[in-house]
């Protein structure tokens, strides 16, 4: 066979291949009625883990691609400042609290003892207010038989000396008096001064109440100090998939440094895009099935969970009927299954959304 020959055979199978080509495209079942088909990648909600507090990583529990559950260890911080302010705010707290137990122990001794040391002080007071009373009529009555006794000396009925006698005894009289007025005048300033007791509970029960204050509030700050030492401790916020680590072990971070990127691998999502003349035909809550290549003989359910409301991949201003057709709207379906973890975000997949109930489920 000549080069013209074989040029010839050439361009009739390629003929054929064209001709099977568009036949094909011909020929193909079209989409079911109340179908739609759309393709795009998986995503994930991507959750960043980021410390509370500034600290030095000294150890990681996991690494990139393990699955974790909620609050699973994930790395180790250390600051030694930071527990050394524990430290400092637990002594504080013990400081206060053995002062609040020894004021509480002094306050307890004064509220038995200034009762009883005034109760005492009055009863000597009482005792001393009758003694001077009883002084005080032997007084009046000595003085009045120190006079008669004199009356009878003038009439001559009595002796010089048992007038002397009277007088002294009179005299003696008056001195008791003036002792037991003395003695009243301390009694009543005993009194005084235990009542003072009562000023000195007070003042004991308020410096008490201060001190509790203070040790309430060493409380809050040694629980603030134990929190931050707590966050040293980096633990998952969720059950999920380590995507990426960030750090290196000895790396000093600050708060909201990003150490570690987790996916909920049960709360998938297929973003995809459809045009603007099919977005009509869609609702939130319809069903859709979505196809992987990883996985050619199954399905996996989702449901159509939002809509954009504006397009994308398009011109500001539209004008004519052809750009309208152009522009497209993001889509997102939420997976409602993922068995095994077997969907991983960023895989290609096709969704088949059933915007018409009732309509055969094709694979795409």
């Amino acid at each position: 066979m000549g080069k013209r020959g074989i040029i010839v055979g050439i361009g009739l199978a390629a003929a054929v291949v064209v001709i099977g080509i568009v036949l094909w495209q011909l020929l193909r079942p079209g989409l079911p009625p109340g179908l739609l088909v759309a393709s795009g990648r998986i995503e994930g909600r991507i959750t960043t883990v980021t410390p509370k507090v500034a600290g030095r990583v000294v150890a990681f529990a996991v690494d990139e691609g393990q699955t974790v559950a909620v609050d699973t260890l994930l790395a180790t911080l250390e600051d030694e400042a930071l527990r050394e302010r524990l430290r400092a705010a637990e002594e504080n707290l013990a400081v206060l609290g053995h002062q609040s137990s020894g004021a509480e122990t002094r306050l307890a001794a004064l509220r038995k003892q200034v009762p009883l040391q005034i109760r005492q002080a009055e009863a000597a007071l009482r005792e001393t207010a009758a003694r001077l009373e009883k002084r005080r009529a032997e007084y009046l009555q000595a003085e009045r038989d120190a006079k008669r006794a004199e009356d009878l000396v003038r009439q001559k009925f009595a002796s010089p000396q048992a007038a002397e006698a009277a007088k002294l005894k009179a005299q003696t009289a008056r001195s008791a008096v003036l002792e037991e007025e003395a003695a009243l005048v301390r009694a009543e300033k005993q009194l005084a001064l235990s009542r003072l007791g009562e000023e000195e509970i007070r003042a004991q029960s308020a410096a008490l109440d201060a001190l509790r204050s203070q040790a309430m509030q060493a409380q809050a700050a040694l629980a603030e100090q134990r929190s931050y030492v707590t966050e040293l401790r980096i633990a998952s916020p969720l059950k999920g998939t380590v995507l990426t680590r960030n750090v290196e072990t000895g790396e000093r971070v600050n708060p909201g440094t990003p150490l570690f990127t987790l996916v909920d691998l049960d709360r998938l999502y297929l973003k995809v895009y459809v045009p603007e003349p099919d977005i009509g035909k869609l609702a939130l809550g319809q069903e859709a099935r979505v196809h992987v290549d990883a996985y050619p003989d199954r399905f996996f359910r989702a449901k159509l969970s939002k809509v954009a409301q504006q397009a994308e991949f398009t011109p500001k201003m539209v004008e004519t009927r052809e750009e309208r057709v152009k522009l497209v709207f993001a889509v997102e379906l939420n997976l409602e299954e993922n068995p095994g973890g077997v969907l991983k975000p960023g895989m290609p997949a096709d969704a088949v959304i059933r915007w018409q109930e009732g309509a055969p489920w094709i694979k795409p």
